[in-house]
């Protein structure tokens, strides 16, 4: 951590493909340029479904935009 830094943390509850935390982390970077900005969610998922059979241990990942659309791995 560098000092005079901020430090942000986004919070979700569901997290597909990233696009809404990318687009929030990416307005919050035009404020604050020097910022290091982190994202929370409570569940991920590859898209909708009828009914989740089980929840699956935490992951740590990272979401990037390739060309305009935002891609989550893992």
């Amino acid at each position: 951590m560098v000092a005079d830094r901020e430090e942000l943390c986004l919070i979700d509850d569901v997290i597909t493909k990233g696009a809404t935390l990318l687009a929030a982390a990416s307005r919050l970077q035009e404020t604050y340029p020097h910022a290091n900005i982190v994202a929370f969610a409570l569940v991920r998922t590859l898209g909708f479904v009828d009914d989740i059979e089980r929840i699956v241990e935490p992951v740590l990942g990272t979401i990037t935009l390739r060309g305009d659309e935002a891609v989550r791995e893992p």
